[in-house]
């Protein structure tokens, strides 16, 4: 039984290591919108499984919410954003689409986080999508995600939902009373 354990171990470790240089999001894209010479692809990320493509065309410099903005003009996408005119920045509160659906984290620390990418691969949190100058080939992901007490955003790009904490410990004393029951 001990060699079963340690086959899946290193079974877990190969799998996990060749998934860290793998793409975050692939599939078909719902639909572009602009035109231009540059192409950036947006990922709007309800959760794991349930994240949306799109494109977006420019010439020239456009940011994050440029793309926002055409993509909600373009179709389907409803982008809720509120227009802060004395920080000169969105705010963007929430994203409706057919068949996107928030994951239920039952807690009220639930909020969208931005990130951006070069790569697909490796993703940074950015502060405001105004601020975000897009380039060509890049990626931008909105994350449904659950925060900490801080507001530090818990999910990134292409993660499955991760419970809140409380929700963690309880399964874990599960775990341990379904372990003393057997014993």
């Amino acid at each position: 039984m001990k060699k079963f354990g340690v086959v899946c171990c290193v079974v877990g470790v190969c799998v996990f290591a060749a998934n860290v240089n793998a793409a975050t999001y692939t599939g078909s894209v719902e639909y572009t919108a602009g035109s231009g010479s540059n192409q950036a692809t947006i990922a709007i990320d309800f959760d794991f499984g349930n994240s949306f493509l799109f494109n977006y065309q420019w010439d020239g410099i456009a940011t994050g919410w440029d793309a926002l903005a055409a993509i909600d003009t373009a179709g389907a996408l409803d982008v809720d954003a509120i227009w802060y005119g004395e920080m000169a920045a969105h705010f963007v509160s929430d994203f409706d689409y057919a068949g996107g659906l928030e994951y239920d984290y039952g807690s009220a620390y639930a909020g969208w986080a931005y990130y951006g990418s070069t790569n697909n691969e490796i993703w940074t949190l950015k502060s405001g999508v105004d601020s975000r100058t897009l380039v060509n080939g890049c990626y931008d992901s909105w994350v449904w995600t659950n925060y900490d007490l801080n507001w530090i955003a818990i999910r990134q790009p292409g993660q499955m939902p991760i419970p809140e904490p409380v929700t963690i410990l309880l399964f874990g004393l599960g775990g341990l009373l379904i372990r003393k029951c057997r014993a």
